[in-house]
């Protein structure tokens, strides 16, 4: 952020004055219980909900002169030496009031994206078409959690000229969060599967917290929309009053992927938009590549980067780490390292995907547990071990009591699929080695946090 004036945001929150000068610079504003204090000059909201502990207050004093803003009564927060206090009658309010406060002083175009899958992709390309000619801050890695959204939106300043953002869900009204922290323009939903079951509840309960997007963009902003995935089009739009756009493979829309191709190297399509076809390739395998591709094109098209702009920077994309990765594995086999994360909707376009580029070779899947499912567990794991048997995988191990379950119901369906179902690590290793050869593609899919088997992943990826 730039440097803003502590008596203005003090106006601004409608706060009262009690202890220390507000003569002072702000460069920088953390939630004290969410964030670390980094630097000097921070402005710092203190929950009154929430105990101050005295190790975090003692780190705070260290990097003094900072400002307090908060809703503890009078002479529960002291001021120190270099401490600022303003008290607010609600400190969340004071936040609500500080975030449009200093998004009406940056009014660049801000880009929410969410999606049970494909959002890290979306959010990597359309910031590589972008960061060619323009300034972008964009969300680190995974971190896409509600909290840390405030700290990305703190890194704005005069030179940025968009904010692209990833914004994770975990259950309703989270990304309300993030939606009342970034104030997006522009929204993306790239799909929306079953996930986050334990607070989310039902496969309903998902979507509309998926639906709080609309609500984020003050029914004003343009949302972009996978018109081929059948919860998003279980959205209610009738009262939405912003501008739709839609992008597919398969149904109709004014943004249409067709004629695909996938290769190691990466997937070729035609692009139809406007009466007009357009040659695209990504670097990246698979259909669902294609989704993200498609919406990270349209939003940038939107932003102002020309279709045959967009097409060329996004050729020069660079894959992502643990994105359906391929690599040399042991025995001369080929890994897919696909353990970026694992639900429901990304562990069926790696196993369809294999079974593309694989083609006539050995095919091979080592899945982990699916998580987050709650009372859908059972039911989606068999649904994934059918699945498994009518892409044609020839070897299914999995790890874990969940991913045994997908196992089992693979072996039902198929007497050709050799079946290894594991729920200890010890004796994997040594039972996979001897299926790998030069003739085999094998694909890992598990959530990165399942240490064991990143751990085993890792070692059969080394070369002999």
């Amino acid at each position: 952020m730039g440097k803003l004036r502590l008596e203005e945001i003090r106006r601004q929150l409608e706060g009262r004055l009690v202890s220390g000068s507000e003569k002072m610079e702000i460069h920088d504003a953390i939630i004290f219980h969410q964030h670390k204090l980094k630097r000097t000059n921070t402005l710092v909201f203190i929950d009154k909900r929430k105990v101050i502990s005295e190790r975090k207050w003692n780190a705070m004093k260290r990097n003094a002169p900072c400002a307090v803003v908060t809703d503890y009564e009078e002479g529960a927060v002291r001021g120190e030496e270099g401490m600022t206090i303003i008290r607010v009658g609600n400190v969340r309010e004071a936040f609500t009031k500080f975030v449009r406060y200093f998004r009406e002083m940056y009014t660049l175009p801000i880009v929410a994206i969410t999606g049970t899958c494909g959002k890290t992709t979306t959010r990597e390309m359309l910031t590589h078409i972008l960061s060619e000619d323009h300034s972008v801050i964009s969300t680190d890695q995974n971190d896409n959690k509600p909290h840390s959204s405030f700290e990305y939106l703190m890194k704005i300043d005069e030179s940025t000229d968009a904010g692209v953002f990833e914004t994770g869900l975990g259950g309703p009204g989270d990304l309300r969060y993030h939606c009342k922290v970034y104030q997006p323009n522009m929204g993306i939903i790239t799909n929306i599967g079953a996930y986050h079951l334990d607070r989310c509840k039902t496969p309903e309960g998902y979507i509309a917290a998926k639906a709080e997007m609309l609500e984020g963009l003050q029914n004003k902003g343009t949302l972009f929309l996978n018109a081929d995935d059948r919860n998003t089009s279980k959205i209610n739009l009738e009262e939405y009053k912003g501008t739709v756009h839609y992008f597919s493979i398969h149904q109709p829309s004014d943004f249409r992927g067709t004629r695909i191709s996938i290769r190691e190297e990466g997937t070729h399509f035609t692009l139809h938009t406007n009466g007009r076809t357009y040659p695209v390739f990504i670097p990246e395998i698979g259909e669902h590549q294609v989704y993200n591709g498609l919406a990270a094109l349209r939003s940038a098209l939107e932003l102002g980067i020309d279709i045959e702009t967009g097409i060329k920077r996004l050729s020069t994309f660079k894959n992502l780490e643990r994105h359906f990765q391929v690599r040399k594995g042991r025995n001369g086999s080929t890994i897919v390292d696909d353990t970026w994360n694992v639900n429901p909707t990304s562990l069926k376009e790696a196993i369809k995907t294999l079974s593309i580029i694989a083609k006539d070779k050995k095919k091979i899947a080592l899945l982990g547990n699916v998580e987050r499912l709650s009372k859908k567990t059972k039911d989606v794991h068999r649904e994934i071990g059918t699945f498994v048997v009518e892409c044609g995988i020839d070897i299914l191990f999995t790890y874990g009591k969940k991913a045994k379950i997908l196992a089992e119901q693979a072996a039902r369906e198929s007497e050709d699929i050799i079946v290894y179902p594991f729920t200890s690590i010890k004796g994997l290793e040594r039972a996979i080695l001897k299926h790998l050869d030069e003739q085999t593609y094998m694909l890992v899919k598990c959530r990165s946090g399942s240490k064991p088997l990143m751990k085993l992943k890792e070692r059969l990826m080394e070369t002999e």
